[in-house]
């Protein structure tokens, strides 16, 4: 499958999971997702972002929450990711099929990463904002950069802990899409390599 195929039948196949996906339909597919990211990122920077002198305050003020960051930040981008959401999960769906493997093993890895992922934003992100606007504010005193920096220590062991436990599932994803399907026929379908 090319590169152009997999997007077709990815944006096509979004609402199928019940068949088999090769692996290729998955890697290309994230490709994808992954150059339109990189696309959205520098026109949300080009269209939402302040000016330099201003960015500090505006990052500041956006990071206190998740959807504050999400919807001031990024909109251009979630809007992206929330567009092919649904197809890649659709395929990893049809590649766990493929490998003749409970598509809910994947499905619970996905909502257990996004979980994590808001967790460790909503717990680092409101100390994050706090510490930027006092390291970028020229009338903040050193005693008070140095309290931050100090809590920011015992919550950034937290957070590596947190994002950890992320990285897990992570790479069991990277694991199982990597992985060759069962050849020939299987309860989900036909090989769709044959």
């Amino acid at each position: 499958m090319t590169f152009s195929d997999s997007i077709r039948y990815n944006i096509a196949e979004c609402l199928n999971f019940k068949d088999r996906a090769p692996r290729s339909a998955y890697w290309w597919y994230t490709l994808f997702v992954t150059l339109g990211a990189f696309v959205t990122i520098i026109l949300d920077i080009i269209i939402f972002w302040p000016p330099m002198d201003q960015m500090m305050p505006f990052l500041a003020e956006n990071f206190g929450s998740i959807a504050d960051f999400y919807i001031n930040v990024m909109p251009i981008t979630i809007f992206w990711y929330l567009l092919n959401y649904l197809p890649i999960l659709a395929c990893g769906v049809r590649r766990m099929n493929d490998q003749n493997k409970p598509a809910w093993w994947f499905i619970v890895t996905i909502v257990f990463v996004t979980v994590m992922s808001v967790v460790v934003f909503q717990i680092t992100g409101p100390q994050s904002a706090e510490l930027m606007m006092v390291a970028f504010n020229p009338n903040s005193s050193t005693s008070e950069l140095n309290r931050l920096l100090a809590d920011a220590e015992a919550l950034n062991r937290t957070s590596t802990i947190l994002s950890g436990l992320q990285t897990l599932p992570s790479l069991l994803i990277i694991i199982w899409m990597a992985t060759k399907g069962t050849s020939g026929p299987n309860p989900h379908g036909e090989d769709p390599l044959a």
